[in-house]
């Protein structure tokens, strides 16, 4: 491609179309370190309503006659809402050529390595890193001037922390746990004392504790400080990290979207979180289109996200007491 040469946009169009396969989509890049611990939905266009059934008592001695269940589960059912978002680019080719020459191999052999397509996959890279910087803390707003994508859809711990303040997560209702604030002397102790008040049926199938990677370093010092590990203890396994003395069990995730230096923790099991889109190509789906002026490269694409936490209840969720945004920030 010449690159002070006017735009083709025929041909970037085409090009674009003709592979596809190479793009990047936008849940594949940055965003991913956070997506993959979530549960996706496709097919979401407004909203659908999750929910899970608490385990229901239905044995019971045989008497000949049927009589259903004996203690119904309990349904708590919860909205998750997706809402719209737009990638837009719009520059001079000739800024990315450096890059281009330096990223991919064959340089400036089009017919290997088509400019038109890397220019693409440079949006929707940049694309996947805004979802990433803004996805767990994002909270929607129809104020106006509020249009950045961090006032587009309410992320999963904008959602919690709605709920903390409607009184749906409390101690009350059992799914808050007091851990104070955390140092590098008590950390593993304050985790493993969240852990352990959970049911002890919830504690037998195993759970996931997302901590931020602040306090994973914490929790990183604090085991260097404990000596020796004893095999067992269910520290590490097969490169995942769990917390100690659980057999294995609890799991941590490092969640790298958590705002700095946060001690919130999250504990439920894998899978509780979910995020909504309508279909997969909305992640790849920037497009080229003429702007008018054939040495500006212009582009845009749109796509629908949003998350919810399927069930709060105190057997198979809980949070600690600390503030999500630490004072300081």
């Amino acid at each position: 491609m010449d690159f002070k040469s006017p735009i083709d946009i025929t041909a970037v169009i085409g090009a674009v179309t003709k592979h596809k396969d190479l793009l990047t989509a936008i849940d594949e890049g940055d965003a991913h370190d956070i997506l993959k611990h979530f549960t996706p939905i496709p097919g979401v266009t407004d909203s659908i309503v999750l929910g899970r059934v608490t385990l229901a008592s239905v044995g019971r001695k045989y008497t000949g006659e049927f009589k259903g269940h004996v203690e119904s589960g309990e349904f708590q059912p919860r909205t998750l809402k997706v809402y719209p978002c737009v990638m837009e680019m719009a520059d001079e080719p000739e800024r990315y050529r450096r890059t281009y020459i330096t990223e991919v191999k064959g340089g400036l052999w089009p017919k290997q390595h088509p400019f038109e397509v890397w220019i693409i996959n440079y949006g929707l890279k940049s694309a996947s890193n805004d979802l990433h910087n803004v996805c767990l803390t994002a909270k929607y707003s129809e104020e106006e001037g509020k249009d950045t994508l961090a006032d587009s859809f309410d992320g999963p711990l904008t959602i919690i922390q709605k709920d903390i303040t409607e009184g749906l997560i409390s101690k009350a209702k059992g799914n808050l746990f007091a851990t104070g604030a955390m140092t590098r002397a008590d950390v593993g102790e304050k985790l493993l004392a969240m852990w352990r008040d959970m049911p002890q049926k919830f504690r037998r199938k195993g759970g996931v504790m997302y901590i931020s990677e602040d306090l994973g370093s914490m929790y990183d010092d604090w085991l260097d400080d404990q000596g020796t590990l004893i095999t067992g203890s269910g520290a590490e396994t097969a490169g995942e990290q769990y917390l100690r003395q659980t057999n294995g069990k609890c799991k941590l995730v490092r969640l790298s979207g958590y705002p700095e230096n946060s001690q919130f923790v999250i504990l439920t099991f894998d899978g509780n979180i979910y995020y909504g889109y309508d279909k997969d190509s909305d992640f790849k789906s920037m497009k080229p289109f003429n702007s008018g002026n054939p040495y500006k490269f212009t582009a845009s694409g749109k796509f629908v996200i949003g998350f919810q936490i399927a069930t709060i209840h105190k057997n198979l969720f809980r949070v600690n007491d600390q503030s999500i945004v630490p004072a300081s920030e």
